[in-house]
């Protein structure tokens, strides 16, 4: 019984945590330009400049969530998922792709394709 017990307290953190995963939706006033980079060993990169708005909406958004897994998500779609390591101040987002094919359809609908809503975290 005890190692039923000890193997439940161990599996709950984890369990709790991903049920608390965050998303912050990228929207047609947070993304202010968008461009594909040099493909790094095998991965593509894209870049995303955010508004001044989406930058303001972001860093609150960072600074409220430290140490926690976040999705950036158009949409229904990931964009990018990881942890909050601190305060994002500057606006400037990039993730990266297996190809340059998926790389430049995410900078096509980061430039033009955005939805008007849902934008940030639930504002």
């Amino acid at each position: 019984m005890m190692k039923w017990v000890a193997t439940l307290l161990l599996v709950t953190p984890g369990a709790v945590l991903a049920e608390t995963e965050l998303d912050f939706h990228l929207c047609s006033a947070y993304v202010q330009q968008s461009a594909v980079g040099t493909q790094i060993e095998n991965e593509w990169p894209v870049h995303a400049k955010l508004t001044e708005v989406g930058a303001a909406s972001f860093e609150r958004f960072t600074e409220a969530n430290i140490g926690r897994m976040s999705r950036l998500v158009v949409g229904d779609q990931e964009f990018l998922r990881a942890t909050i390591l601190g305060p994002m101040s500057n606006g400037d987002l990039h993730g990266a792709f297996s190809s340059q094919e998926v790389a430049t359809a995410w900078q096509r609908t980061l430039t033009g394709k955005l939805p008007a809503a849902p934008c940030g975290a639930g504002d």
